[in-house]
C-alpha cells in the first residue's frame, strides 16, 4: 500500500483514466474499490477510477466524447445509463447483447467503444461466496431494468428453479421473462406471485431504497414469504428493506458482495490487469 505522498506522485500525464458513470454518483463506493485494489496490484498510477456524474440528458454527447479521450481506458456504468449505453457504444459483448444493457465499457486504442453486462455474474458469485446456493432455488426479482435483466440471466445460467419477476411497468417485466425464457426454457417463469408462494430468495434489483422516502420495493407481506432478503443497493448498505427483513428475522445480504465481487471482472475487462 503506497503512502499518500507516493499516490499523488504516481499520477501522471501517462495515467491511465477510468471511471464510474451515474446520477447520482456521491453513494458510488466504486472508485474506493478498484483504487485500493489497483494500489494493492502496484496499478495505482498506471490507471486511477474517478467519480463521473452525468445526466441522462448530456449522456449521449459525453459518450462520444469518451471516443476522443486517448487516455480514457474504460468505465463502470451504473444507474440510470445502463441500457441506453447499449445502444451507444460500438460493439457488445454477447452477454450484453442477449441482456440489452452495459454496465461496463472498454475503450480500444482505435477509439471505439465495446461495452459488456457483469451485474448477472457478480450477484450470482456473491450469493455463492457468502454460501447460498442457485442452482435449485426458487427466486423472486424485482425489478426489469439493466441490473435485473442480468440478474436474471445469470440466475437461469446457474440453474434456479422458478424465477419470478416484478415490476412497476408489469410490460416490462413480462418481456424480461419472455426472453428468458427464450433462452432458457426450462426454468419456470412467472409474473404473478400467490399468497402460498414460497421464494428462497428475493432481490431487489431497482433503485428503491437509495433514498428514506422511498417504498419498499418487496411489501412486509411478501418478505415473511421468502427466505433470503438481496439488495443490489449499495448506499445506504443496509437499506430500509433489510432492516424490515432481518426485523422479520429474515437472512439478508447487502449490496456490496454483488459490486466486490464484480471488481476483478471489470478491471480485467477495462485492461487494468
Amino acid at each position: 500500500m503506497q503512502n499518500p505522498k507516493n499516490m499523488l506522485a504516481s499520477i501522471t500525464g501517462n495515467t491511465k483514466i477510468l471511471g464510474v458513470i451515474a446520477d447520482p454518483v456521491s453513494q458510488a463506493r466504486t472508485p474506493v474499490m478498484a483504487n485500493t485494489l489497483l494500489d494493492e496490484r502496484g496499478l495505482l498510477g498506471a490507471f486511477a477510477m474517478l467519480p463521473m456524474q452525468v445526466s441522462a440528458e448530456g449522456f449521449p454527447a459525453f459518450i462520444a466524447g469518451l471516443r476522443a479521450m486517448k487516455n480514457f481506458g474504460g468505465a463502470v456504468v451504473s444507474m440510470p445509463h445502463k441500457i441506453v449505453t447499449s445502444s451507444l457504444v460500438d460493439e457488445l459483448t454477447p452477454e450484453a447483447r442477449l441482456v440489452g444493457a452495459v454496465n461496463v465499457v472498454r475503450r480500444n486504442q482505435d477509439g471505439r467503444l465495446i461495452g459488456t453486462i457483469l451485474d448477472g455474474e457478480g450477484f450470482v458469485a456473491g450469493l455463492v461466496g457468502a454460501g447460498y446456493n442457485v442452482r435449485g432455488a426458487h427466486v423472486l426479482l424485482v425489478g426489469a431494468g439493466g441490473a435485473a435483466s442480468a440478474i436474471a440471466f445469470a440466475l437461469a445460467k446457474h440453474g434456479c428453479t422458478s424465477l419470478c419477476i416484478k415490476n412497476r411497468t408489469p410490460e416490462r417485466a413480462s418481456a424480461l421473462l419472455a426472453r428468458v425464457s427464450h433462452a432458457y426454457p426450462q426454468v419456470k417463469i412467472s409474473a404473478e406471485v400467490y399468497s402460498n408462494d414460497h421464494y428462497d430468495v428475493a432481490i431487489n434489483a431497482t433503485s428503491l431504497g437509495m433514498k428514506p422516502s422511498d417504498e419498499l420495493p418487496i411489501a412486509k407481506g411478501l418478505i415473511w414469504q421468502c427466505d433470503l432478503i438481496a439488495e443490489c443497493v449499495i448506499a445506504p448498505e443496509m437499506t430500509p428493506l433489510l432492516l424490515e427483513a432481518s426485523g422479520q428475522g429474515k437472512v439478508v445480504q447487502t449490496g456490496v458482495p454483488m459490486l466486490a465481487a464484480q471488481m476483478n471482472l471489470m478491471l480485467a475487462f477495462m485492461g487494468a490487469e
